[in-house]
């Protein structure tokens, strides 16, 4: 299993248009105008929408550092490339063009889902993290 795990992480390609297409994904969620009808749910007490900024930015951190496995400084790069998209894109919420508002629990919650998925990186790869 460990030898087809680095295999994986060896396909530099693959992972890199992987992350493309889950960053492409963020933005066209992110920048939509929301559904006039959409109805605001919860989850354990936590807004919604808060939980998926948390999850969607765990998954993108994680998916930068496997698209970015081979180059120095992973964690760092990984790290700071999701906090920035999550910063940029929140902040392009902004221009009233997009027809959505700027938050800053949804920036919170962002890096917060950033930053666990750093972490739970950390831990999964603690045996090949060579930062």
């Amino acid at each position: 299993m460990r030898k087809l795990i680095n295999q994986l992480l060896q396909q530099d390609k693959l992972l890199k248009v992987t992350a493309v297409v889950v960053t492409l994904i963020v933005v066209y969620l992110s920048l939509k105008p929301p559904e006039p009808d959409s109805e605001s749910w919860s989850f354990f007490f936590i807004r919604g929408d808060l939980f998926l900024h948390f999850v969607c930015y765990f998954v993108l951190s994680i998916i930068y550092y496997l698209a970015m496995f081979n180059n120095g400084k992973t964690i760092q790069k990984a790290l700071i490339l999701s906090l920035l998209v999550g910063f940029t894109l929140e902040s392009l919420q902004l221009i009233p063009v997009f027809k959505r508002f700027f938050d800053l629990k949804d920036l919170i919650a962002n890096s917060f889902g950033s930053s666990v998925g750093i972490i739970f990186i950390q831990f999964l790869f603690s045996h090949s993290i060579q930062d």
